[in-house]
């Protein structure tokens, strides 16, 4: 019988004292047991490192990270925890918010998927697997919204939006070797992996919730509130301003994924994504060719006549933002 093997568990920590107990808790209670998780915190003011520290006094599989001098977000904190892991040759890597709760079978369904799929499609291969999940509120209560995700990631559906939560997400060694760093400015770390992954590889869904994904008023990613109808049109009929930063932030971290793999794309996905950027700068007329061109859209035809109409009102504003950034 072959070894079973060791999973290793990333967690960044700021501040999370009121929810971070249950997160431990449940990892400590996982059906699958060989896995390490490394926390590194970012200088928490609260409660967060008297937890850290009894809980690595209770599992000697719990250790605490001091590795790397980049702090202040939630993706630096991240990607220095990458940047260990990588260098450290891990073989399966999982990301853990330190709010969530994780179902009991997390670790055992997710690596079972991703190994099937190395029987696929080789251990060389970059493979990602993400899960669906279940957003509760700050009791634990179940809150009814459903989110639609695709089967399989590609780059045409991540141009525009990310559906791969980093804490839903596994990755195997080929995937770990072709990132080997997430850069601190992408913002968020599931997004620029889930982008690598889909040009070089494979990132698939288990269709299965996985995760308690706690929705609070200090979530940095994901917050449900801003996905319901109301909230939507608030954001694009009322307050449309608000939509400049996830634009320019969402442009920035598709440039910044050219800059570092442009050499190592297939033609067809360098004319995709090329041609994607270019036509952003040029104008709105151009960047709607070139989305209908390449079929670069979001997923639900609502969704996407509403992302046509802000790319109409903000496209040249992202544009100066960016220019703007580029000149500090």
């Amino acid at each position: 019988m072959s070894e079973l093997p060791l999973l290793t568990i990333l967690m960044a920590t700021y501040n999370g004292g009121k929810y971070l107990i249950a997160q431990l808790e449940s990892i400590l209670a996982q059906t699958y047991q060989n896995w390490e998780l490394v926390i590194r915190d970012d200088n928490s003011t609260d409660t967060t490192q008297k937890i850290i520290t009894e809980y690595l006094s209770k599992d000697k599989r719990l250790r605490q990270l001091k590795f790397g001098d980049l702090h202040g977000t939630a993706c630096r904190n991240f990607s220095q925890l990458f940047d260990w892991a990588c260098q450290e040759n891990k073989q399966y890597i999982l990301f853990a918010d330190q709010d969530d709760i994780w179902l009991p079978d997390k670790i055992e369904l997710s690596l079972k998927e991703i190994k099937e799929d190395e029987k696929v499609y080789g251990f060389t291969t970059p493979l990602a697997k993400y899960s669906s999940f279940e957003f509760i509120d700050e009791e634990d209560n179940p809150i009814d919204r459903i989110l639609k995700l695709p089967a399989e990631l590609t780059l045409r559906v991540l141009l525009n939006e990310n559906y791969a939560w980093g804490c839903t997400m596994i990755l195997n060694r080929a995937a770990v070797d072709l990132i080997k760093h997430i850069p601190p400015e992408s913002v968020n770390h599931d997004y620029y992996i889930a982008l690598v992954v889909s040009a070089f590889g494979r990132i698939s869904l288990i269709n299965k919730d996985l995760v308690l994904y706690r929705q609070h008023q200090n979530n940095v990613s994901g917050n449900v509130e801003n996905m319901g109808f109301s909230s939507r049109f608030d954001r694009y009929f009322r307050n449309t301003s608000v939509m400049i930063k996830p634009l320019t932030q969402n442009y920035a971290l598709v440039k910044s994924f050219y800059e570092h793999y442009s050499d190592k794309l297939s033609p067809e996905n360098k004319r995709l994504i090329s041609g994607f950027l270019s036509s952003y700068q040029s104008g709105f007329f151009n960047l709607l060719k070139t989305l209908f061109k390449f079929g670069i859209f979001k997923i639900g035809l609502g969704k996407n006549l509403v992302y046509i109409y802000t790319l109409f009102l903000y496209r040249k504003k992202v544009i100066d933002a960016i220019y703007k950034s580029s000149k500090k």
